[in-house]
């Protein structure tokens, strides 16, 4: 099964541990979506979004997919849904997101876990998205938390 990725599971050595048997497809986009972080990091639908979420595919087995399910709170945390992912070589591919479920989108990341996204993004080649997608995206969940506060 292909599994896209574009938090904390974009980490090689994260997956590593998660997912024994998984294997890096390559790179790509999520187009017409949009990151956002809770406590944790999702990806929303957004038309405007042109530029779209970058993501990592993965090769995972049906054992890893079940060590996934458990470790992201499927189906309580995160649902799963179908999605497209445009790759590098300009090819797509179909494969399965974890969304955030509704009750659960408040607070903010913490600060290990925003600084590992950034850094899978600098390992993946992906520096230049961290102030356009990362940033912007923790930007909104502190003014969002600010706002929620007020």
């Amino acid at each position: 099964m292909k599994y896209i990725a574009y938090g904390s599971n974009m980490v090689e050595n994260q997956m590593a541990m998660r997912c024994p048997n998984a294997k890096l497809i390559g790179m790509g986009t999520l187009p017409n979506h949009r990151l956002e972080f809770y406590r944790h990091a999702t990806v929303e639908p957004d038309d405007t979004c042109a530029e779209g979420v970058p993501v990592a595919v993965w090769e995972i087995s049906d054992t890893d997919e079940r060590r996934l399910d458990f470790y992201e709170g499927f189906p309580y945390y995160y649902s799963k849904e179908e999605a497209t992912v445009h790759m590098a070589d300009s090819s797509e591919i179909k494969g399965m997101v974890y969304v955030m479920n509704n009750g659960y989108k408040e607070g903010t990341p913490a600060k290990q876990y925003y600084d590992d996204i950034c850094r899978a993004y600098e390992k993946l080649g992906l520096g230049p998205k961290i102030s356009t997608v990362l940033e912007s995206a923790l930007k909104n969940s502190r003014e969002r938390n600010t706002s929620d506060h007020s």
